[in-house]
């Protein structure tokens, strides 16, 4: 009789104890799936990142926020050493795309416009973004985001350097 009584409790339990660890492994699964997830999301955000940051901090587009940080970095790469700007641009991995949307300056037969493509350093910058559309006083909230940022993949020796190269 006690056989019969415990048999239905024990089946109860190991009903139970059956449900119990699906419901952990499929917990630790969905832990595991998010984990990556978040991993991926972290990683695109981290890609993204400094164009999305130059976007809402300066309330400009896309095209913009490359350009404007393409000019910046172009200036960099004429102050810095090659190996340093190697490092900038191993920290910044949409580096070309910034540079690739720099748009040219100067037209075709202007005076004006000769004397814009001989323009170097900030003068460059500046005119990159009036033709750009963006306010030049728009280069402050530039500079630190683009120096935080390589200092994040870089390292504050690397972003020290950008620093300097902007002044």
């Amino acid at each position: 009789m006690i056989f019969e009584t415990q048999t239905p409790l024990l089946h109860f339990l190991n009903l139970k104890l059956i449900i119990m660890k699906r419901i952990i492994t499929l917990t630790i699964i969905v832990i595991f799936s998010m984990h990556s997830y978040a991993q991926n999301l972290g990683s695109l955000a981290q890609k993204a990142g400094i164009v999305n940051q130059l976007m809402k901090s300066a309330d400009i587009d896309k095209t913009k926020a490359l350009g404007g940080a393409g000019a910046l970095f172009g200036m960099a790469k004429e102050n810095l050493n090659a190996d340093d700007f190697s490092s900038v641009t191993n920290a910044v991995p949409e580096m070309s795309q910034m540079l690739d949307a720099v748009p040219a300056l100067g037209g075709k037969t202007s005076t004006f416009a000769a004397a814009a493509t001989s323009l170097a350093g900030m003068p460059k910058v500046l005119a990159v973004f009036d033709k750009l559309g963006i306010s030049q006083d728009k280069v402050s909230l530039f500079t630190p985001i683009l120096i935080n940022y390589v200092e994040k993949k870089g390292g504050k020796l690397l972003s020290d350097k950008l620093a300097k190269s902007f002044q």
